[in-house]
């Protein structure tokens, strides 16, 4: 028998997703929305189809019943999506280099992208006596029917650990008639609400409903013959129980990587904010994964079932390359008996706690405040429009400095704060200079942006704004006035405007492009049969160079959107500057315009001009960063209405500003369906216990698909241009036509801030 018999070629599986949680569940159902067409496969260590975890400390642990209603999709949907799941199996190992992994029983797999979503496992506890019956963990539904069991013979419990997984169990075992104990080694419970005023409202509650609570103590040994019968703490007391539920953390489910050379920090995944790991091809989500949360500018792991939904479902878009960062603000949902809060946010380190309400009538808010912006949101029995609102203080870190004194009046609304500034800029070649004007008009009115979108000479521009925030006038002016060229004037305008287009088309414009035929042939290549444009844009990069320092882009507090179409695939890309790595190729892609300008390669990739595609970088701006909350600024370059064409030049001019206008999606229709369903879920709503009711509008997904977050305003400065404009407009760069253009940009600007005023 031959070597290569003994060891067959692995299978090819293109998605492979280790890991039989929700994170590959959603993983799985989102790369088949995305138009994922090759094989998938979710490898998972148990018996069972992937389902939800946080009611195995609630529903689980009271309803025998309850196991059917918690699978993340039914098997029919595996079948129908072309999703291969195969249960009992354990990867034992992954080898990056050759893009394989082994399972426990020597299968090996070779996979073309793969996702490790593999959660956590409960922490060991490590004392004498652990190995006695009665003491269990909670992770599994296979654990929730161990610890319902034997809940069933027993009559005391302890529960060690006083967190959030903690407290649900302790109350449901209370539910179910035990006399219950929780030992918790902090000073507090629920230690991470970072909130003694909270963790004592909770202690309160729970003791009031016979729980007794040991803080500043662990336990150090247990007893028995065969089964648990006694705990004894680390400050001598001796505590009767049958039944031991430990809570005390969890450590990742990596064992399998560590011969695999991906990075690992405390047994984490690292990833970037792409989820990638350092292993081409290898993503990473949920529970396992320490990330970049570029909201608190700090690496995180977040252990919980919002989080992992979240995380799956964006490592799949990126692994068909839609390159999105996780930009997510985490919600955290806990029940406590009849109490749910939602914890939103990260609290440590912050300087200043505001309540909004009162504790005890279960309406109240808590936000947690670092140099006056919003850093988490502590959240019971609140409007779920509120607690979205909240999210988006957060996620877009606004300044509440000015309202802060009013955001613990309950009556006060969120949704006045706008969560951040846009600046959304057009293409249009030497039409850009308009946006020059408009920008020195809003900095005037101490209007800055936290966000440029910008596509062709929108993305120059927008580059300069995002390396010189608050002040971009200066080198922006600087920039247009280099481009600008001198050209002959004549006394009729018609004639100067036909001379000066000539000019530009003849000579190009020294500072951006260069005309090839004045260029030597030093090649055969070069001959114009081989052309795939007619100028050069080699000028133009020196010159972004210039204004733009590419290093600082990603510590700006500007984010800079700009898109380019990849030539070969016809895809609008997106390049993000708290994501990539920006270079003068990345802008200049985004500016060139075929067949005039040569494709520009960025990262072996040949781009084109994104307003190709769309001319709207109002999309990448709502797609990005979110449809809410925020004020909105567009630049218009292209008239929306124009009389006919009356020849040739003009057919010409009317086909470009039909091509390259502004075209908001409008969204009516969308907006009455999303109206319609809430109405449908309200409605249904009513027919509900009221208290279950409550229970639902608390959960993070119906915070987040019902609740509306701030309303977008939209401003729009629009150049109005003038009648029979000549088809040159947008290839004039001589000095008049650059600085008629930043002065009329100017006006339009002030004509809307201001009403007109000079």
């Amino acid at each position: 028998m031959s070597v290569d018999n003994l060891h067959p070629p692995p299978r090819h599986i293109d998605f492979l997703l280790v890991g039989g949680g929700v994170a590959s569940a959603v993983a799985a159902e989102t790369l088949r929305a995305e138009g994922a067409a090759g094989s998938i496969l979710i490898l998972s260590q148990e018996d069972l189809p992937p389902y939800h975890r946080p009611p195995l400390s609630k529903r689980m642990l009271l309803d025998d019943g309850a196991g059917q209603q918690i699978f993340v999709h039914p098997e029919s949907f595996y079948r129908e999506k072309a999703i291969d799941l195969q249960l009992n199996a354990r990867v034992a190992s992954v080898d990056p280099e050759s893009h394989t992994i082994t399972t426990a029983m020597g299968e090996r797999i070779h996979y073309g992208q793969l996702l490790i979503a593999t959660g956590a496992t409960p922490k060991p506890l490590l004392i004498p006596g652990a190995d006695l019956a009665g003491i269990h963990v909670l992770r599994q539904r296979a654990d929730a029917e161990m610890v319902r069991r034997a809940a069933a013979q027993a009559r005391r419990a302890v529960v060690l650990g006083g967190s959030f997984l903690g407290m649900e169990i302790a109350m449901s075992l209370v539910e179910l008639g035990l006399d219950v104990t929780i030992i918790e080694f902090s000073d507090r419970v629920l230690p991470h609400l970072e909130s003694a005023d909270v963790s004592a409202y909770f202690q309160r509650y729970v003791e009031n409903r016979g729980v007794s609570v040991l803080l500043n103590d662990t336990a150090v040994a247990l007893r028995g013959q065969d089964r648990v019968q006694e705990l004894e703490t680390k400050s001598g007391q001796r505590i009767p129980c049958e039944l031991v539920v430990v809570s005390i953390g969890v450590v990742p489910a990596t064992a399998f990587l560590h011969d695999s050379n991906i990075a690992l920090e405390e047994g984490r995944v690292v990833v970037d904010a792409l989820l990638r790991t350092s292993a081409p091809d290898v993503f990473a989500a949920g529970d396992v994964t320490t990330f970049y949360d570029p909201v608190f500018a700090r690496h995180r792991h977040i252990e919980h079932w919002d989080n992992a939904v979240k995380q799956g479902r964006l490592a799949a878009r990126n692994m068909v390359g839609r390159r999105l960062p996780y930009d997510e603000v985490s919600y955290f949902f806990c029940e406590i008996g009849d109490i749910g809060f939602n914890m939103l946010g990260w609290p440590t380190e912050a300087e200043e706690r505001i309540g909004r309400g009162a504790i005890e009538t279960r309406s109240f808010a808590l936000f947690y405040l670092k140099g006056d912006v919003p850093r988490a949101l502590f959240s019971i029995g609140r409007p779920v429009d509120e607690t979205r609102l909240a999210e988006g203080l957060i996620r877009h870190r606004v300044n509440v400095r000015a309202i802060k004194d009013r955001l613990s009046d309950p009556a006060f609304p969120l949704e006045h704060i706008p969560a951040g500034t846009a600046l959304v800029l057009q293409g249009g070649g030497a039409l850009g200079a308009f946006e020059c004007g408009v920008v020195k008009a809003l900095e005037e009115e101490e209007i800055f942006p936290d966000i440029v979108a910008g596509v062709s000479i929108g993305a120059f521009n927008g580059a300069i704004i995002a390396s010189n925030p608050r002040h971009a006038t200066p080198a922006l002016e600087a920039f247009w006035a280099e481009l600008a060229v001198a050209t002959v004037e004549l006394p009729f305008a018609c004639g100067e405007r036909a001379a000066a287009a000539l000019q530009v088309l003849t000579f190009g414009v020294p500072r951006f492009f260069r005309p090839r035929w004045m260029q030597p042939f030093s090649s055969l290549t070069e001959f114009p049969v081989n052309w795939t444009s007619y100028y050069d844009t080699a000028p133009v990069k020196e010159l972004l160079a210039k204004y733009v320092d590419f290093a600082a882009l990603k510590t700006s507090p500007v984010r800079l959107l700009i898109s380019a179409v990849n030539v070969t695939t016809a895809e609008l890309e997106v390049f993000d500057s708290y994501v990539d790595d920006l270079t003068p190729e990345h802008v200049l892609a985004s500016g060139s315009l075929p067949p005039g300008f040569p494709w520009t390669v960025v990262d072996g990739n040949a781009y084109w001009d994104g307003g190709i595609v769309s001319n709207s970088p109002l999309d990448l701006l709502v797609d990005r960063c979110g449809p809410d909350g925020k004020r909105v600024f567009i630049v218009d370059l292209f008239s929306g209405r124009s009389p006919l064409p009356t020849n040739m030049m003009e057919v010409l001019l009317r086909r470009d500003e039909i091509v390259y206008s502004e075209r908001t999606r409008s969204d009516l229709r969308h907006r009455e369906t999303i109206g319609a369903y809430r109405k449908l879920i309200d409605h249904l709503l009513t027919h509900l216990d009221p208290a279950e009711t409550a229970r639902i509008k608390h959960l993070p997904a119906y915070v987040q698909l019902m609740g509306d977050g701030a309303a977008t305003t939209v401003t729009r400065f629009v150049r109005q241009g003038q009648d029979r404009e000549p088809a040159s407009l947008d290839y004039d760069f001589s000095y008049k036509s650059i600085q008629a253009h930043q002065a009329e940009g100017y006006a339009a600007a002030r004509k809307v801030i201001c009403g007109g005023s000079p």
